[in-house]
C-alpha cells in the first residue's frame, strides 16, 4: 500500500539561489525502509519536512500523505514547561500506562516528572522518540534523531523502533550519517547533491 506519493516537486527557499531539491518524484510503501544520504544542505532535511507536511513544495504535487506522521529530529523540541510524561500525553492523551513503560524501557522512568527543558540532549532524544512512536505513525521519520546517545543507550532505542515497527508495520525515513547508527541498513538510498545555481552558468 502506497503511504506517500509525490510527483517533480522542487523546494526553493527565498533565501537561496538554487532550489534545495528539484523535480523529485518519490513514492514510500507501508514497512518500507528509506535512507536519506548525501552532504548537509543538500535537501535531505528539507524532504523530510515535506513529507510531514511542515513545508511546501514550491511545484509539483503531493498526490498522497497519511494521516499519521511520527517525527524525530536531531533537535527534539519538546515543550519545555512540560514533564516528560506530559510532553507524551499531550499527544497521545489516552496513552499514559504506554509511554511509562516505554519511558521505563529506555531507562527513563525516574526522570518521568522531570521537566523537559532540566532534561540532557540524550534524554530529552529519548523522550521525542517515544513521541513520534506513541501516536501510532504510519511513516516514521528519523533525522539524526539518537545521535546524542551512547552506543549502549542508542542500541536500546532502536530496539524499541523494531519491536513497535514489528507490531505496527510502519514506514521508516531516516537520515544518519553514521553508517554504524542506522535502524535499517539494507534500506533503499536516495542519494542526494547539491543542485548547481544555473544562474551562475
Amino acid at each position: 500500500m502506497t503511504l506517500f506519493a509525490a510527483e517533480n516537486i522542487s523546494l526553493q527557499y527565498p533565501d537561496r539561489p538554487a532550489p534545495v531539491f528539484r523535480d523529485l518524484s518519490l513514492t514510500i510503501r507501508g514497512e518500507e525502509s528509506l535512507r536519506l544520504s548525501g552532504p548537509s544542505g543538500t535537501g535531505k532535511t528539507s524532504l523530510m519536512r515535506v513529507i510531514a507536511g511542515l513545508e511546501r513544495p514550491t511545484s509539483g504535487r503531493i498526490l498522497l500523505r497519511p494521516r499519521r506522521i511520527g517525527m524525530a529530529f536531531a533537535e527534539p523540541r519538546l515543550l519545555p514547561d512540560l514533564s516528560a510524561i506530559e510532553n507524551l500525553l499531550f499527544v497521545a492523551p489516552r496513552a499514559r500506562a504506554e509511554a511509562s513503560a516505554m519511558l521505563a524501557g529506555l531507562e527513563m522512568a525516574a526522570l518521568q516528572d522531570a521537566s523537559a527543558d532540566s532534561l540532557s540532549k540524550g534524554q530529552a532524544q529519548r523522550v521525542a522518540l517515544i513521541r513520534a512512536l506513541l501516536i501510532r505513525p504510519e511513516i516514521l521519520l528519523l533525522d539524526e534523531a539518537l545521535g546524542g546517545l551512547d552506543m549502549a543507550t542508542w542500541q536500546t532505542a532502536r530496539d524499541l523502533i523494531l519491536t513497535q515497527r514489528a507490531r505496527t508495520g510502519f514506514a521508516l525515513v531516516e537520515i544518519s550519517h553514521d553508517p554504524a547508527r542506522l535502524i535499517m541498513p539494507e534500506a533503499r538510498v536516495m542519494s542526494f547533491r547539491p543542485v548547481p545555481d544555473v544562474t551562475q552558468l
